[in-house]
């Protein structure tokens, strides 16, 4: 059975003509692409789990602000999404096309909101002067006006796209995983061999009579679990292959966990990370967060610093950083001696601990002051304390 299929899923062979793709190709095709998606997927989606968690913080006059700006990054981006949804969708767009637009726009309130773009066109890129994007969609929605560099957020994940590449390492792969499927299942399967006497075959109409055999009596034998099968004469039935070891699964598995690996290598997620396993997981989660992360977070940031604050803006202390620190969870109570150490260094205020511990922030002058453990001094401070302390030293 064959059928033609749209002719976005196979190329043409020649002016008006198009290739017959059968129903078993397209399962097979499918079950690759289920492999395929399911490795990205999981990937990209660790990161924009990732990326969910990190706070957009304001600063205006340097002093951090909580206003309109940092209620649209981290709260709501436009009138249907929220900021986690927002950054799945922009997340995703950046894995699948190695590139993503985020364009502003109006809610029907008259208050600014972003959203993120489905699909572009870019007419040239400029040395000199800034870019133009056309036919910008999103949605359902088309936007008929030319769109340039200034009015746009662009990020680009890499210089050179490495998807095809992955892609191109799935398909060998697959095929490794195909043969191994196949070699599982004849060796979980049971053959026969038939023997036929030179009488029986030259009789009239053996070879019909044969294919009923097979069909109607030796195939449901093999797949039934309690079957008779009865034996004519001229043909001798025999299993063949019924001493070979048991096999099970762990060949295909390990090979799908191969496509687990490289696929996040490519995306530079330790594969710790995304294969199950407990042991180095703290090493890899910093790996994570500096390798792959905070590359994601510097790039966004300088997008909306220069594009939606400008030199101006950012010299005057008006600016907005991407803060990743309460991505990993934190135990507060687990590391209160880390907590101690930290606010008792005087670099770090109780909010600072607090917010990066995802935290509510106390609303009171103390909790933004800076304190200095007493027993912190210098060498020479410390060394008058001493002379101070010895019997008839200084009362």
């Amino acid at each position: 059975m064959a059928f033609d299929l749209f002719r976005f899923l196979r190329p043409k062979d020649g002016v008006g003509t198009y290739k017959k793709v059968t129903c078993k190709e397209l399962f097979e095709a499918a079950q690759e692409l289920q492999i395929r998606e399911l490795c990205f997927w999981t990937c990209v989606n660790m990161i924009a789990n990732a990326m969910g968690r990190c706070e957009f913080r304001t600063f205006t006059d340097h002093k951090e602000v909580y206003g309109k700006e940092y209620y649209l990054w981290n709260f709501e981006p436009n009138a249907n999404q929220n900021s986690t949804v927002f950054i799945h969708k922009l997340i995703s767009t950046l894995y699948s096309s190695n590139e993503a637009l985020i364009i502003g726009t109006r809610q029907r309130n008259g208050s600014d909101a972003i959203v993120v773009a489905d699909s572009w066109a870019q007419s040239a890129e400029y040395p000199s002067k800034q870019n133009e994007y056309q036919n910008i969609v999103v949605g359902d929605v088309k936007y008929d006006k030319t769109f340039r560099e200034n009015d746009v957020i662009h990020l680009k994940l890499n210089h050179v796209d490495i998807k095809p590449v992955i892609d191109g390492m799935y398909n060998a792969y697959y095929q490794l995983i195909d043969a191994a499927q196949q070699s599982y299942l004849w060796d979980e399967g049971k053959h026969m061999k038939v023997h036929v006497d030179q009488m029986a075959e030259g009789k009239d109409g053996w070879e019909t009579n044969f294919a009923e055999i097979i069909k109607n009596q030796v195939g449901p034998f093999l797949k039934s679990r309690n079957a008779v099968l009865p034996e004519f004469d001229g043909y001798k039935y025999e299993l063949i292959g019924e001493d070979s070891p048991a096999k099970d699964t762990r060949d295909i598995k390990e090979l799908v966990e191969d496509i687990f690996d490289f696929t996040a290598r490519a995306m530079l997620i330790p594969a710790v990370l995304v294969n199950g396993k407990i042991e180095g997981t703290k090493d890899a989660n910093t790996r994570f967060l500096t390798n792959c992360i905070d590359p994601i977070c510097d790039q966004l940031q300088e997008e909306i610093v220069r594009k939606r604050y400008g030199f101006e803006g950012w010299s005057k202390g008006n600016t907005l950083r991407v803060d990743s620190s309460a991505i990993i969870h934190f135990d507060l109570f687990a590391n209160a001696a880390n907590v101690e150490k930290v606010v008792g260094s005087g670099a770090y205020t109780i909010n600072d601990v607090r917010r990066a511990a995802n935290q509510a922030t106390i609303n009171e002058p103390w909790a933004d002051k800076h304190y200095l453990t007493l027993n912190i001094a210098g060498i020479d401070k410390a060394g008058k304390q001493l002379e101070d302390d010895e019997p008839g030293g200084k009362e």
